[in-house]
């Protein structure tokens, strides 16, 4: 069976040593507790999905830290990838303009408007292409009430990308 599971005290021990030295450098450079819970879990999900030759590298804790900083790099990409996207937005007119981009970097930077009906309406525009019309119509109202509520997410936005 080469897939078998490896056993789980080893990773729980390096797990046990590393977490609060990880979080600690994760915290310092992303500066942010949330974030740098998200980088070192993926960090360690990443760990364990190679656990059979991670377990057995030289120096386990070195490859954690820098598999963290390759994660936090890619972490912070994404961000700004995310934050280039949102202040084009709101710097366009014509929102159908604007280029598709990945959807997940959107929800990297701004999880918390996520759920908020009026983000998944700006996604429908501007990630997916719709014109104002469709969008208005796959939620059942105006097209003068889906360009309010997306006027309205804008100036939320920007408020949140103003913030320090």
């Amino acid at each position: 069976m080469g897939n078998s599971i490896p056993d789980e005290g080893p990773i729980t021990t390096l797990y046990q040593e590393m977490y609060g030295r990880m979080i600690a450098y994760a915290s310092s450079v992303l500066g942010d507790r949330s974030l740098a819970e998200e980088a070192v879990q993926d960090t360690f999900c990443i760990f364990c999905v190679k656990a059979e030759t991670t377990l057995q590298h030289e120096n386990p804790q070195g490859w954690l830290m820098r598999t963290l900083q390759n994660v936090m790099r890619n972490m912070q990409r994404h961000r700004a990838a995310a934050s280039r996207l949102i202040m084009q937005s709101l710097q366009t007119e014509r929102l159908e303009e604007l280029l598709v981009y990945d959807e997940e970097d959107v929800e990297l930077l701004y999880g918390d408007l996520a759920a908020h009906a009026d983000f998944q309406l700006l996604k429908r525009v501007v990630l997916d292409g719709c014109t104002m019309l469709e969008a208005a119509q796959e939620r059942g109202i105006t097209v003068e009430a889906c360009k309010k509520r997306i006027q309205r997410l804008r100036a939320h936005l920007k408020r949140k990308l103003s913030d320090p």
